[in-house]
Parts: C-alpha cells; structure tokens; sequence
C-alpha cells in the first residue's frame, strides 16, 4: 500500500472509529428493558441503525439482530478493501474467509437436519464482491453429493469431499474444526507475505491469538470431549507466536490434566488465562477475547506504519458485535446488569 493510501486509510480509520459504540451506549443496551427497547437503541442511536431498517420487530430473536450487524462489518471491510493493494488487499480478503465458513456451516447444519437450504439464504452473511463460494448454487441442492459438486473448483470441495455424507447423528465437529484450520492456515501463509518489518506488531498480535486458541483448544479438548492424541494434533493450529510444533506435539502427549495445567501455565504472556481455578472454565473464553481485544486497541492506537490499524479495526468490530450478542442473550436469561457485564469482552472495571 503505497504511502498516501496509509495516510488516507487511517483518516478513515479514525473517522470509522469515533462512530463506534462507547460507553454510554453500552450501558443503555445493557439496561435495556427488553429485547426490543435494544434494537430501538440500536436503530435509532447509533451507527448500526441503516443496517436494521429492514429487521421486524415481531418475534424478534437473536438472529434477526446477529444477521444485519455482520451485513455492516462486512461493508466496512468492503469499503476498507477499496484503499488496499497487493499483499496487505490479500490478507483482508482472508478475513473474509470467516464469513464464508460460518454461511457454509449454517448451510452444511441445515443438511444435517434435511432443512430445505434456500429458506436458510436469509441467514447467510458474506462479501458478495469477494468470496469464491456459489452460495446462490449451494442453496438450491437438495442433498449432500450434490452441494459438494457445488463447490468444485474451490478449495473447499477439497475440504468436504472426503465425507461420505452428513446427518445429525453424524458428528460434524471434524468438519467445522477442518474449515477453521483452513481458514487458520490461510492466515498465517498470508501473514507471512506482509512487509515484516512496517507489520512487526500486528504480526505479533496475530500470533498470540493463533497461541491462546491453541491454548483452549488443548485445555478444552483434553478436559471435557477426552480427545485423543492424533485428534488434539489433527486439529491445533500453526504459526503461533511462543507455541511452536515441539510443544504442541508435547501438549497433545500429557494425560493428566494438572500436569498439562502446569505446562499451560508456565507461558507467563498466557497465565492469565489459568490463574482463576473457581472461574476457569466459566470465563475462560472470556478471557482470551479481552486479552485480544486490548492488544488490538493498542494496535489500533500504535503508529506502526502497515496494515495493522486496518486488520485493528475490523477486530475491534468483531468484539463489539460479540459484545451486542451477548448483551442480547442477557435479555433472554433475564440477567442483571452485573451478570450480564462479567461475560462482556469490553470491560467496565
């Protein structure tokens, strides 16, 4: 990106940036009588309000609000991506591979359950300007041979061609774990094709996220599904910033739970994430999001000159959409506002 493009990103940045949810609009939400005075704030009050002019309030449910908020994020790429060249376009166009998955996994769900696919489109979000996927041929197949023959052509038929079919007594956790190392790998080849010295920080930020998911992966895997070895390996991700291919295959070895708890804890960057035995798995989650959305902040506020404030951003996003659904689901377990704020990622402290 050449340098009057970064100059004239960050300005937009900045501009994008201010319009964001602060402080008094998550109060408002989280205070919120019910489910529909918090689409009306939304609506009516902040930035995500053209986006929900089509949304009914009838029957209003999580979804109906989750959907048209991703529909922005993705805008917001999109009109980032309009500033980008090269490699640094490249690496945000992976980004966009999230969106593709989680529409293939809600179409791939539906034909587990024999759900007519085109009633599921509504429920889809991706960039239309920017994904391989035929999401318009997807939707029209009737069974699991022929939405595979859909995908021909793409990496993902490559992914889903091994599996014979898929039912809901099918376990479907191989799949969904194979399209988010796919997405995983993607991200880091193409991390490693940036300018590593104008990315130093985002590039370090990236890899500690790749660390901490490892982390839950081998905390979660061993503790409550009682994974096997070749399965904890089949499935962790590369490219990690202190965790590299020795200790993963180490990890993936360990029996006993406090033994593995000792060798997680001994990565003092991630101790955080295991110094709260009363809370560990409660927040666990929790924690390695607000770990992240902080080092993204401060990347975003740093003045490293590459494409970390664009890649920021668009994390930032993310967690405050994560932060809407949440604050959405509180209304439907009729939390109070001091449950509902421990399991924010923004916090209020």
């Amino acid at each position: 990106m050449a340098n009057s493009n970064h100059a004239c990103v960050n300005t937009k940045l900045l501009a994008m940036k201010s319009k964001m949810l602060g402080t008094q609009d998550y109060e408002a939400l989280i205070k919120a009588p019910s489910l529909d005075d918090l689409f009306y704030y939304l609506k009516d009050n902040t930035y995500y309000g053209p986006f929900l002019e089509e949304v009914h309030t009838d029957h209003l449910h999580r979804l109906e609000l989750e959907v048209p908020l991703t529909r922005m994020k993705i805008y917001e790429i999109e009109k980032l991506m309009h500033y980008l060249q090269g490699e640094e376009k490249t690496f945000v166009k992976t980004l966009l591979i999230r969106s593709d998955i989680e529409s293939l996994r809600v179409l791939i769900r539906g034909i587990a359950r024999g759900d007519n696919l085109e009633e599921l489109a509504g429920f889809l979000v991706y960039s239309e300007k920017y994904t391989n996927i035929p999401f318009d041929k997807l939707v029209k197949t009737k069974d699991w041979d022929s939405f595979k023959k859909a995908l021909v052509g793409t990496d993902y038929y490559r992914l889903l061609e091994i599996y014979k079919q898929v039912t809901v007594e099918d376990d479907l956790f191989p799949i969904e774990k194979g399209l988010e190392r796919y997405y995983y790998d993607k991200l880091k080849n193409n991390l490693n094709k940036l300018d590593q010295k104008k990315n130093k920080d985002l590039i370090k930020t990236t890899r500690e996220g790749i660390d901490l998911l490892n982390l839950v992966w081998f905390y979660r895997g061993k503790k409550f599904y009682h994974l096997s070895r070749e399965e904890l390996l089949a499935y962790a991700l590369r490219g990690g910033l202190k965790i590299k291919e020795k200790d993963i295959q180490h990890m993936s070895e360990i029996k006993n739970m406090d033994a593995l708890h000792e060798v997680m804890k001994s990565y003092s960057e991630y101790a955080f994430l295991f110094n709260h035995s009363k809370t560990l798995d409660l927040y666990m989650e929790r924690r390695r999001e607000r770990f992240m959305y902080y080092a993204y902040l401060k990347l975003f506020n740093g003045t490293e000159a590459g494409l970390g404030k664009v890649v920021a951003f668009i994390r930032l996003i993310e967690y405050e959409i994560e932060d809407i659904t949440s604050i959405i689901e509180s209304k439907r377990y009729r939390m109070s506002v001091e449950e509902t704020e421990k399991f924010l990622i923004r916090s209020f402290e």
